[in-house]
């Protein structure tokens, strides 16, 4: 039986012995792998689980996707592929960044699915092949670029790829790939212009080999939701899985993460006394501040100070003064928070919610960063199903 992982706890193992946390909600993932689902059929899903899953710990939530029946997950170090298969993941999982020579045995030992995509790199694997045993296959998406201008095999070095290929018979070619730059813009020409070119080389690698990848994927959380002629053969979906659309208009997706505290000290202040580092807030009247331990050490940035909202009984109070390290501070004049109190920084109490594009919009980012940098320090919750990290419900062989 594996253990539970230091700082995550599911909701059966009481309280987090810091009073601030990430609240990861397992049912809602599922709910959103469902919607994801029903948008892309007859297309499969490889939810992509990186950076710790965006943050939201990743063997949790890969072992909550396996139980759910996704067909692929995809992570973006070798790193991350081996800590999922050591904790027990046996679903097909892609390798989505650019892998080094040094890391070639790592992959074959974690049966990792490497996405090959420079004409530099299909020299380095078919180098290595030729130093395995005869009966060994080497199974790659082929990632080509259709406009990112990023990672991805460039047009003039189709030629050369197909002709690697071709004369290395070691090589599996599983998929095809290539990444959509734009496709949270709806109205952007940059999807169906990349689409195009997709599909050229998809035409291409038809012509120059004996067998075609059986898996196609462009598709990301956006054009899953919203470009309904990407969706191939398999989609990549992220952050919609994680309950936030990219595009910001899909209602029916529930966020997994909240972030929530309890108030560890409140202080009463006088008329223009200032609260914080340098006195960026200055009390216009009698006032209650409440200290918070959560600072931009979790993720909480300090861009947020006197701009962001918390959440106290169901009503919004401002954030005030500076955000420290460890701390932040919280303006609860008029209600009756007190120490140990519930604020939430992130996520529904009552019938008010603060979500991650509210809190990226201040800060002057995207939400993907605001909900890994969440992830780096507080310690996990989980609610719902597979919550226990030590307790599956379903074995694959």
């Amino acid at each position: 039986m594996t253990a539970p992982l230091p700082g995550h706890q599911s909701e059966s193992s009481g309280p987090p012995l810091r009073p601030a946390w990430a609240e990861i909600d397992l049912d809602a993932l599922r709910s959103n792998l469902a919607l994801v689902r029903s948008r892309v059929e007859p297309a499969g899903i490889l939810a992509v689980v990186k950076a710790d899953a965006y943050g939201h710990g990743a063997i949790d939530i890969a072992m909550a996707l396996e139980n759910a029946g996704v067909e692929w997950l995809g992570v973006a170090l070798v790193e991350e592929g081996a800590e999922l298969r050591r904790a027990g993941i046996e679903q097909p999982i892609l390798v989505l960044g650019a892998v080094q020579k040094p890391q070639l045995e790592a992959l074959r030992q974690h049966r990792l699915v490497p996405a090959v995509s420079s004409l530099e790199q299909l020299r380095m694997w078919s180098e290595w092949l030729t130093t395995q045993s005869a009966e060994f296959r080497q199974t790659i998406h082929l990632k080509i670029d259709s406009g990112m201008n990023r990672l991805g095999v460039p047009r003039d070095d189709w030629p050369a790829a197909l002709d690697l290929l071709r004369d290395q018979p070691r090589f599996e070619l599983q998929g095809l790939l290539s990444h959509l730059a734009d496709s949270e813009a709806l109205d952007s020409q940059r999807t169906s212009e990349q689409c195009e070119v997709f599909l050229e080389a998809q035409s291409a690698v038809e012509a120059a080999l004996s067998s075609s990848p059986t898996l196609r994927h462009i598709a990301n959380s956006a054009a899953a939701l919203h470009h309904k002629n990407t969706h191939a053969s398999l989609v990549r979906s992220g952050l919609a899985l994680y309950g936030i659309d990219p595009a910001d208009c899909e209602d029916g997706l529930r966020p997994v993460m909240s972030v929530r505290a309890r108030i560890v000290q409140v202080r009463e202040i006088e008329p223009g006394e200032t609260v914080g580092y340098g006195g960026g807030w200055t009390a216009s009247r009698l006032s209650r501040i409440g200290v918070a331990p959560v600072g931009y050490a979790d993720g909480y940035s300090w861009r947020l100070a006197n701009k962001a909202s918390a959440l106290v009984g169901g009503r919004r109070v401002p954030v005030v003064g500076a955000v420290s390290m460890d701390m932040v501070t919280i303006d609860l004049t008029g209600t009756e928070a007190g120490v140990g109190t519930e604020v939430t920084l992130l996520g529904r109490d009552g019938d008010e919610t603060i979500t991650a594009w509210e809190l990226a919009r201040l800060r002057g980012t995207v939400p993907y960063e605001v909900l890994c940098h969440f992830g780096l320090r507080l310690p996990k919750r989980f609610r719902g199903r597979h919550s226990n990290p030590a307790r599956r419900s379903l074995k694959r062989s």
